[in-house]
């Protein structure tokens, strides 16, 4: 009996082991299988995914609302630029090729020639719907066309400006004009007793701020110390036959710039006006090596660009007052080639009243 019993006990021992050993290998056989295949990794990526998905969210909206303000905002941008452009792609057409708008001349006169379309026949229309201020409009003793049908090839900025009504001779009371001998010539030679000029013949606009030469009360001021000693709701500046021989233009746009900054400092709600160079004759146009159309249409493309560059000015081509159909003064109209006779000054200053313009 002693015998037989530790024999049993060895063999149920055995079994024991033998069912541990099976189960753990089974255990360890599954494991392994799990480890060499991609499950857990699907799983894992899986998990990882779902945790960040969140965040990955509301990043990719931040960014898209970002974008598309930005967007938005360069869109409109962009959208005024080429309604501007279009508006400025008209200041040529019915005019010698005066106008330009910035980049390349070929750029320009394609640009600027667009313009003048718009613009003009805007204010072709104002001007057939309204009935003329009696009284103010004189008899046209020239053989231009009646000046209620000179083209207008103006350029404005229309998201800042609008053409505003035919206006009487009361305008010049509230108006100053800004120049040389030409604008002398508007304020003493014709007809009007009204006209305001901060004007001196032989005056270039380099020396507004050094040239005591206006008279105000008796004293004698530079044009800089005028704008700010008076207040006018309009201006007009007309330069550049004095400054027709300068070889350098941009000094002369530089200083144009710096004239209308001096405004606006003094009255920031001013309506500024930058008159085109108005022509000369074709016979001093022939002869003078300065004095002559290429110069002038040379200057007039930098005042047509200025003030597209800086867009709250206007450009007023009262030259087409006084421009024959090839663009010169014709000789009726001067007595030396270079500036206007009294019915001819009368022209440009008529012109005005039927062109103003308004703030918006």
């Amino acid at each position: 009996m002693n015998d037989k019993k530790p024999r049993k006990t060895n063999k149920n021992n055995i079994k024991a082991i033998a069912v541990l050993v099976s189960f753990f290998v089974l255990i360890s056989g599954a494991y392994a299988a799990y480890e060499l295949s991609d499950i857990h990794e699907v799983v894992r990526d899986a998990s990882v995914e779902a945790s960040s998905s969140k965040g990955a969210d509301v990043s990719v909206v931040d960014a898209s609302t970002e974008g598309n303000a930005v967007t938005s905002e360069a869109s409109s941008k962009e959208a005024t630029t080429e309604l501007t452009e279009i508006s400025t792609a008209d200041t040529q057409k019915t005019e010698q090729p005066t106008t330009e708008t910035p980049t390349t001349e070929a750029t320009t006169e394609k640009t600027t020639e667009a313009t003048t379309e718009t613009t003009s026949e805007t204010q072709t229309a104002t001007t057939e719907q309204v009935q003329l201020p009696e009284g103010v409009f004189s008899e046209n003793n020239t053989i231009l066309p009646d000046i209620v049908d000179v083209p207008c090839s103006d350029w404005y900025d229309s998201r800042y400006f609008a053409p505003d009504k035919v206006q009487d001779a009361s305008f010049f009371d509230k108006t100053v004009f800004i120049g040389d001998s030409r604008t002398e010539s508007l304020a003493y030679y014709t007809g009007f007793d009204n006209v305001n000029a901060f004007a001196y013949k032989g005056l270039n606009v380099g020396a507004i701020k050094t040239e005591r030469c206006i008279s105000i009360n008796g004293r004698k001021y530079t044009v800089e110390e005028a704008i700010a000693a008076t207040y006018y709701e309009n201006y007009v500046i007309s330069f550049g036959i004095n400054e027709l021989g300068w070889e350098y233009i941009d000094v002369f746009t530089d200083d144009i710039s710096e004239l209308v900054d001096m405004i606006y400092a003094r009255n920031p709600k001013a309506v500024v006006y930058i008159a085109a160079v108005v022509p000369v004759s074709q016979e001093t146009s022939d002869s003078d090596d300065v004095f002559n159309m290429e110069n002038v249409e040379k200057f007039n493309k930098a005042i047509i660009k200025l003030c597209h560059d800086r867009e709250d000015v206007i450009y007023t081509n009262y030259a087409a007052a006084v421009s024959d159909e090839y663009g010169f003064l014709p000789e009726e109209g001067t007595v030396d080639g270079k500036h206007c006779t009294g019915d001819y000054s009368r022209r440009i200053m008529e012109y005005i009243l039927l062109h103003t313009y308004k703030r918006k």
